[in-house]
């Protein structure tokens, strides 16, 4: 019963014994008037009491640290974090549209090891279920590509909005994106440290030699400092190439603000491996239409771009290669996009290959790259300097007939604007 209902059976009893000692001494009038004053005060104060409790019940609950009720569940179903509580049965008695979203085939009353397969998650909360102590738990949940999670354990009071009995809670971190991050950057500085290692290695052996008994041999001390000479230029290659991709990340946000003609920059580049092209006994055809078409580019990192996939034709290209840069027609894939197609007529990639091939240090045939000269690394900075110019980079090939690398980058047509460049000599790398 309300407390209102309790001091207004106080006030009624209290009224009437009041009445009848009245009534004794004074007289039935004035016992009349005590009675009616009495129960219109005790009636007025009760629709007072009975307006007010509300008010004061929620002043009350506010000052205790009190929510209403239902007012965490509408405060977890705003987080962007993943939210579960799970209760003492491992039943799922509580999700948010963020866990529905991170955690697949969750659902209302399933266990959650039916979702969640990870020995240290299922740990965790059985651990919290029976002593009660809080836990961080990191697991890895796999199936379409393996996820990385931290979950927060911890016990909820009982009684609350998600029902009687003991319950967890659970908030996910979902720190995937981090993992691959770091994978990746791992998998870089090993890839790295093999590729300097290995002709290192090579130059110390050499020179340990020619300290030894080649010390004395002419001819022994002409062919492996010969080889030392490679050894130590596929090194410089490296490096710079190492050095290249870093500042192209650095500036990977920035979007450039000059505006190159890319056909002019496709024939000057081409004219400056010119002489690149006679070591291969290749020909070398710019087929582009007359007349400008602009885009808003970075013209020395564009120039970078030409210079690696002219150069990865004529290496790949066939003992004899024939290389054809001509102009993307207009492509549905690329709607409002100039594109730049630089075309072998090789022996082709398997398909297999393809989507590689813009990866850091992939090699189809390794021992073949070594002896070409390639650092692995040429593709991957064309992948970096398209996405900083919102460019797209589109790899085809036939075996036996040759492959396509086409660039398509955003176009502004109009009057190109003369802008100052190094020497596009000075931009080669060798991928």
């Amino acid at each position: 019963m309300k407390a209102s209902w309790w001091v207004f059976a106080c006030v009624i009893v209290l009224s009437g014994f009041a009445a009848a000692a009245v009534t004794r001494a004074d007289g039935t009038a004035i016992a009349v008037f005590l009675v009616v004053l009495l129960v219109g005060g005790v009636v007025a104060g009760s629709l007072w009491l009975l307006l007010m409790e509300p008010e004061m019940q929620q002043t009350s609950q506010r000052s205790r640290g009190r929510f209403p009720q239902g007012f965490g569940q509408a405060l977890l179903n705003q987080m962007p974090i993943p939210v579960m509580v799970i209760n003492a049965r491992g039943q799922v008695s509580y999700f948010n549209e963020a866990a529905q979203t991170t955690v697949a085939r969750v659902a209302i009353g399933s266990h959650y090891s039916t979702f969640i397969r990870a020995p240290r998650f299922v740990d965790g909360v059985d651990g919290v279920l029976a002593d009660g102590a809080s836990r961080d738990v990191d697991f890895a949940v796999l199936g379409g590509g393996e996820q990385q999670f931290i979950a927060q354990i911890s016990m909820l009071p009982a009684g609350g909005d998600f029902g009687p009995g003991r319950q967890v809670l659970v908030l996910l971190d979902d720190q995937t994106e981090r993992w691959r991050v770091e994978q990746t950057r791992s998998d870089f500085i090993a890839n790295a440290s093999h590729e300097l290692r290995t002709p290192l290695a090579s130059i110390l052996g050499y020179i340990e030699t020619l300290q030894g008994h080649a010390k004395d041999d002419p001819e022994a001390q002409s062919r492996f400092l010969g080889i030392m000479d490679r050894q130590a230029k596929r090194m410089l290659r490296l490096v710079k190439d190492l050095m290249s991709l870093s500042r192209i990340e650095m500036s990977e946000l920035m979007r450039p603000e000059e505006l190159v003609d890319i056909f002019d920059l496709v024939r000057e580049v081409s004219a400056s491996l010119e002489p690149i092209a006679a070591q291969y006994e290749a020909q070398v055809r710019v087929l582009l239409p007359e007349g400008g078409v602009c885009v808003q580019a970075d013209r020395d990192q564009l120039a970078q771009v030409f210079v690696n996939l002219i150069e990865n034709a004529l290496r790949y290209g066939g003992p004899f290669p024939e290389v054809d840069i001509v102009h993307g027609e207009n492509n549905p894939k690329y709607p409002d996009m100039v594109g730049v197609i630089v075309r072998d007529h090789g022996p082709g990639i398997e398909k297999d290959h393809i989507h590689r091939l813009t990866e850091r240090f992939f090699r189809i045939s390794p021992k073949q790259d070594r002896d070409k000269e390639s650092t692995g690394l040429g593709l991957a900075i064309v992948k970096h300097i398209l996405n900083r110019h919102g460019g797209e980079l589109d790899i085809t090939s036939e075996m036996g007939r040759g492959s396509e690398f086409s660039i398509w980058l955003p176009a502004l047509r109009g009057e190109v604007t003369p802008t100052s460049s190094s020497e596009i000599k000075s931009l080669r790398t060798v991928s």
